[in-house]
Formats: structure tokens, C-alpha cells, sequence
């Protein structure tokens, strides 16, 4: 593929530490939490955030994206609270479970834009204590990439991503696997990896995306041959 952007729904996947939200969000919803939204990054912090980074609301039924993804419009549409929210899935009891995804939302207004979804006929979870635990986190939303180089993309809304192209999506062990070799085993490579799909008119176009907060597309260059030739050899 050599488009200069691309600007597509697609599917991120990542595996994280989540937990109930401890702050007060003034909601009877089950609302979880990262702990770490990017587990494989060392560098000297991400930010520490006095709002949370991502929120992600357990809705009580099977929704289908289009539904979810029409209430996010119908809630948006009647109030004035900024924020972004993404369909996906957690796994919750050792099974897959429905959410909504929040970004940019504040805890104390999280009761009042769960109340809009409940109005617009999306129910949730109850909230409840849940222990730490790790989950494979699916997010379906729009990407609005950039081309820096030959395989290489930057997020257009996030500048902290990156996109490398990659040919395969292999089973979440398998990326972990490799993807620990690759930070642990090359000395000053610093990032944190998930794997992403977009939709492209001939099917599906596989990403490795990186966050790292030094830009240099030597290193992502780097990065990204070793991930293709880790995949060629699966």
C-alpha cells in the first residue's frame, strides 16, 4: 500500500491492567480503568494524569457497534461536555463483554454523560468492586493517518502514535512475544506496541502502532523491519 493518508475505520488492539475506577464519577455504572494505558513503555513517565487517560463503561447487552456508535452521536448532539467514546470489548470474568470507550472525560462528569446513554437506550453494568486485572482491550473507531515513510504513518490526532505496516495479525501471544524481544533485546529502544486493521478497498491493512514520545523515523524504521521479518518467520 502507498497512500499519503489514510482515513479509515479500523479495529486497535492491546492488552492492559484494568480495575473499578477508584475516583468518585458519580455514576451507578461499572466503569474500569487502565492502570497503565501503555504497560510497555519505560520512558521517563507517560503523563500523570488528574483525569482519566481512558474510562471504559461495561454496557449489560450484546449492542452492535452501529447502535452504540449512534448513541455516542445522539449524547453529543444534546449537551455541551466534550469527549470521545469508541465502541469495543474487554474481557471481563473470562468473557468477552461490550463497552464504551471514553476518552478526554473528566471523573466528575462521567455520572452525567452515562445518565445521557441511558436515556438515548443504552443500559450498563452495575457498579461493583473489581480486583486488577490484565484484558486484551479491542476498540473499534476512525484513524486519520499520515504517511512519514516507506511502511511508516503518524496519527494526525494523536501525536504520540505511530503506524507501522506490517504484512499479518497474529494471535495476541504471539505479537506479545515478539514484541518483547524486540524492546527488551536492542539496547536505548524505548516504545509500547499494539496491533491495528484498517479497512481498505481490497480488505484489511495491518499496523503494529507504536507510542513513543521522541519522534525519530530511523528508529521506527528500525522497529518496523523487526517486526516484518519476526512475521515472516511465523
Amino acid at each position: 500500500m502507498n497512500i499519503e493518508v489514510i482515513r479509515s475505520v479500523g479495529t486497535i488492539v492491546k492488552k492492559e491492567k484494568l480495575a473499578s475506577v477508584e475516583n468518585e464519577t458519580n455514576s451507578k455504572a461499572l466503569i474500569l480503568e487502565s492502570f497503565l494505558p501503555y504497560p510497555g513503555y519505560h520512558g521517563t513517565t507517560t503523563p500523570d494524569y488528574l483525569d482519566p487517560e481512558s474510562l471504559f463503561a461495561v454496557v449489560k447487552n450484546n449492542y452492535s457497534d452501529e447502535q452504540i456508535i449512534r448513541a455516542i452521536q445522539k449524547v453529543k448532539s444534546k449537551n455541551n461536555i466534550l469527549f470521545d467514546a469508541a465502541p469495543g470489548n474487554v474481557f471481563y470474568k473470562n468473557n468477552p463483554v461490550s463497552i464504551i470507550r471514553f476518552k478526554d472525560l473528566p471523573y466528575e462528569k462521567v455520572g452525567e454523560v452515562i445518565d445521557c446513554f441511558e436515556k438515548a437506550g443504552i443500559d450498563f453494568e452495575r457498579a461493583r468492586k473489581v480486583a486488577p486485572y490484565e484484558s486484551i482491550i479491542s476498540i473499534r473507531k476512525f484513524f486519520n493517518l499520515n504517511k512519514l515513510g516507506e511502511g511508516i504513518y503518524e496519527d494526525l490526532d494523536v501525536k504520540e502514535f505511530f503506524y507501522l505496516q506490517v504484512n499479518g495479525n497474529p494471535e495476541w501471544d504471539k505479537f506479545d512475544s515478539i514484541t518483547n524481544s524486540i524492546r527488551y533485546n536492542i539496547e536505548d529502544l524505548v516504545f509500547d506496541g499494539a496491533q491495528l486493521s484498517v479497512y481498505d478497498s481490497n480488505g484489511l491493512v495491518d499496523f503494529v502502532r507504536i507510542y513513543d514520545k521522541n519522534r525519530n523515523t530511523d528508529k521506527l524504521d528500525y522497529i518496523r523491519k523487526c517486526y516484518v521479518d519476526a512475521y515472516a518467520k511465523l
